[in-house]
């Protein structure tokens, strides 16, 4: 039997345990990197949750709709325009659309890109806002002293007779300024055609009535109360002479505007008198002038028609003068 030298049997014990322990601390070396990139990772998590978190808390977002596609102006919005989107609040716009029933079926204002927020002041109701409105400007009323923008008023008529008429009902003042003393004098108003030919007929009877006044009234809640219904019938022959003569607007306007400076001049010098100073104004220069004149035309029957629907008109004031309630019919003829 052969029996290995001791010395043999060392050196391969030796070299056993060495490959072991190399094996054994390979095997360390690799279960340490694997721990530590997972250690790693678990860290790099931590550490962006704890980031999203604060960036959460100081940026809070805010599910809103954008546009999903370009939009021209004058589209109609359909439900697949919009998409839902979380935005940060402090970029979304006070009127952003909140759910897609309050923009489907509107019009689009303007060109819109892709991923635009959706508010409503991007787009109207075409209903709303028809081909024939416009924004007009009146001097000539008599408006409240703490007359407002958006407050909602009708504009009436009353003649000296004591009939008052509504011609516009619930209109909202767009804007509004003040001259002397406070006193708003200029309004701005969004009018259709049909409100535009009522409103010049109502100035154009009002400067042929002497003593008539053309004023506004407020609402005290208009989100609940209803639109009155409008009771001044357009004057037929004062639109034939608005069509005949544009002009006549333009100088009815210029008499009630002197008509209304003579009531403020009349009105500060009885203030001034009652507090016991002088007058701030003179007697009253303003010379009363024609409204209209008679239009020219070639043919003679044309031109004379105008004129003796003038002075038709003219005739029933005079009766209106004495008195008869009778007098202001249906049609609106004075």
């Amino acid at each position: 039997m052969f029996i290995r030298p001791q010395r043999y049997r060392m050196v391969l014990s030796f070299l056993l345990g060495l490959v072991i322990s190399i094996g054994l601390i390979i095997i360390a070396f690799f279960y340490y990197r694997s721990n530590q990139a997972k250690l790693a990772e678990d860290l790099r998590k931590s550490i962006s949750e704890q980031l999203e978190a604060e960036f959460a808390e100081n940026h809070p977002l805010t599910l809103v709709y954008v546009f999903a596609k370009d939009k021209k102006a004058g589209e109609t919005i359909s439900d697949t325009d919009l998409t839902a989107a979380e935005v940060p609040s402090g970029t979304v716009p006070a009127d952003a659309v909140a759910n897609l029933e309050e923009a489907v079926g509107l019009v689009v204002r303007c060109d819109i890109p892709a991923n635009t927020v959706a508010s409503k002041a991007l787009f109207f109701n075409k209903e709303e806002y028809p081909d024939d409105l416009r924004v007009m400007e009146y001097t000539i009323l008599n408006l409240p002293e703490k007359l407002e923008n958006g407050n909602y008023l009708d504009v009436r008529v009353m003649f000296p007779n004591g009939l008052d008429y509504i011609v516009l009902s619930k209109k909202k003042v767009i804007d509004q300024t003040r001259g002397e003393g406070g006193q708003p004098d200029y309004i701005w108003l969004h009018l259709n055609e049909e409100e535009i030919l009522r409103m010049s007929s109502a100035i154009v009877d009002a400067s042929l009535i002497e003593g008539s006044i053309l004023y506004a009234v407020t609402y005290v809640a208009p989100d609940i109360q209803k639109e009155a219904i409008k009771t001044y019938p357009a004057n037929h022959e004062v639109l034939e002479l608005i069509k005949a003569n544009p002009n006549i607007v333009t100088k009815a306007v210029e008499a009630l505007e002197e008509r209304n400076r003579e009531a403020f001049e009349e009105r500060i010098n009885k203030e001034l008198k009652q507090a016991g100073k002088s007058e701030a104004f003179g007697d009253n220069t303003y010379a009363a002038q024609p409204v209209y004149a008679a239009p020219q035309s070639t043919s003679g029957e044309q031109g004379q028609q105008p004129q003796n629907e003038a002075s038709s008109a003219q005739t029933q004031e005079s009766q209106d003068a004495g008195g008869s309630s009778e007098s202001v019919g249906l049609d609106g003829r004075l």
